[in-house]
């Protein structure tokens, strides 16, 4: 089964229309993989001891609800059987991604959270992750790069020693790991499609990937930089291209019953409303305007706007700090407010931006509801010598 659906894979990379007949069929589980041998037991001890220390990290989001959740996603995507093997954790961290060890650590960034907007898409990206741990690719990923550095290391002596250029040998073994991992990453894209399809979610995955290639875009723009989409990896490019991704993600979306059942929007957007603010936050702190305005903007498209996202959006503007952006920032922390369900630093953010436009008798009042809401707040201190200036 694992060897089809990696020559469907391949075949589909060369010819979309060739993946017609690809699996879905979810391979019967082996069980969690032993270490096996000297070198694997002593990998297995290392991430052991990085998980004992990685469970303390600030990163790690602290919300056992939003990790209980995830992993549900996760066990409905691949089945309880092989979701037992997993430990998740959710992550503090802007980017698009997710990972999964040897030993069954799954680690899920909130960037991710952030730009998904149905279980079904999120199932699509933490089942990638774990048909990596299932077929052993890290695994096998740690052999070779190390394969790949001895005879690096070997080719770098035999040259100095011979008094020879080794720099085109170098590079096959450079591309060759590299290309290793791109077939690698369209295995576990199709094994991942085969857990959606064998469960009730129907198969969402190239929106996921249009919309980064969107974000992308806007991002570009911004900077006024070329738009780049490329239909093939560059050499030392370790996964296929976004618009690979698309391409033939679209393609198995287009067969029979693929689309078929609950992609769960409306439960995805319930069980991540609460936390928007942790989604967000290390996005809206970064300099990227243009690509997390866009971000916002396709959940409140897709979702439906709430206070709590207004609010998100406020403080990006407000943070740009340009003059129409402190007036874009009030009139969305004011919007944000008028929903009833805006956290309380909504009217903070609209008492600084009402102060900052002039308006002190606005913002006074805005910022003397904040300390009502939260007497206690970390910039309590601050905000009432503002009051009294």
């Amino acid at each position: 089964m694992m060897r089809r659906l990696f020559v469907a894979a391949v075949l589909l990379a060369a010819g979309p229309a060739i993946a017609k007949d690809a699996a879905f069929d979810r391979p019967t589980y082996a069980g969690a993989y032993e270490p096996q041998g000297v070198d694997e037991r002593g990998l297995w001890m290392q991430f052991d001891e990085h998980e004992r220390g990685f469970r303390d990290s600030p990163l790690v989001v602290r919300d056992e609800a939003l990790t209980r959740y995830v992993k549900g996603v996760l066990c409905k995507a691949v089945g309880e059987d092989r979701c037992d093997a997993t430990r998740v954790y959710v992550v503090q961290d802007k980017n698009f991604n997710a990972s999964m060890a040897p030993n069954g650590l799954m680690i899920v960034h909130t960037g991710l959270l952030a730009r998904v907007y149905s279980e079904a898409e999120l199932a699509t990206i933490l089942g990638h992750e774990f048909a990596h741990f299932e077929l052993r690719h890290s695994l096998n990923g740690f052999k070779k790069r190390r394969g790949g550095t001895d005879i690096l290391a070997w080719l770098s002596l035999s040259g100095a020693a011979f008094g020879q250029s080794t720099a085109a040998a170098q590079m096959a073994v450079v591309t060759g790991v590299f290309s290793f991992n791109r077939d690698q990453e369209r295995e576990a894209d199709f094994l991942s499609a085969s857990y959606i399809r064998a469960s009730s979610y129907p198969l969402r995955a190239s929106i996921v990937w249009k919309r980064l290639m969107e974000e992308e875009d806007a991002l570009r723009e911004e900077r006024k930089q070329r738009k780049v989409r490329r239909a093939t990896p560059g050499a030392t490019d370790t996964h296929p291209t976004d618009m690979q991704r698309f391409a033939y993600f679209s393609e198995l979306e287009a067969q029979p019953s693929a689309l078929d059942g609950d992609d769960g929007a409306a439960a995805y957007r319930d069980a991540t409303a609460r936390v928007l603010p942790t989604l967000f936050d290390s996005l809206v702190k970064s300099n990227e305007f243009a690509g997390v305005d866009y971000v916002i903007q396709t959940r409140g498209s897709t979702l439906g706007w709430d206070g709590l996202l207004l609010y998100a959006r406020g403080e990006l503007y407000r943070l740009r700090g340009n003059p129409r952006d402190l007036m874009t920032a009030r009139q969305l922390y004011e919007e944000a407010i008028a929903t009833g369900t805006a956290p309380a630093e909504a009217w903070r953010g609209a008492g600084l931006t009402a102060i900052r436009g002039g308006d002190s008798a606005a913002g006074r009042s805005a910022l003397t509801e904040y300390l009502t809401r939260m007497p206690t707040a970390s910039d309590a201190a601050a905000m009432k010598i503002l009051l009294e200036n």
